[in-house]
């Protein structure tokens, strides 16, 4: 069963994702802070990450795994900007990295999700 990671610091939001995943058919957790996040990468095959929270940005953390040579797919899900703007913008300098809005949560993040690490 694949695993995901889900870092997001809005607990209602983590669970929902986490409750869509699971029903789906994958494994998955979620850590509300970002830097235990990054300390519980290991084993997962791949990462929802937020991009705006308080504490570290999304963006921090990817560039964080960068440093630490953690090379997983990651999947952006974030209310802030449009889609198609954000995911440039990071694949300029985070290759492969996708994008959900959270407003497609319930209709693109499966899909998402499948695409990246399959079922």
């Amino acid at each position: 069963m694949k695993k995901i990671l889900i870092v997001e610091d809005e607990p209602d939001v983590a669970e929902t994702m986490k409750m869509l995943v699971e029903r789906d058919g994958y494994q998955c957790d979620y850590c509300l802070d970002p830097r235990q996040g990054l300390d519980k990468m290991k084993g997962y095959d791949l990462l929802l990450l937020d991009i705006m929270m308080p504490r570290m940005s999304g963006r921090q953390v990817l560039e964080e795994m960068k440093k630490r040579g953690i090379n997983m797919p990651v999947i952006v899900v974030s209310a802030v900007g449009l889609p198609l703007e954000i995911a440039s913008e990071l694949n300029k300098s985070y290759p492969g990295v996708d994008f959900v809005a959270k407003t497609e949560i319930l209709t693109e993040l499966i899909r998402a999700i499948v695409e990246k690490i399959g079922k």
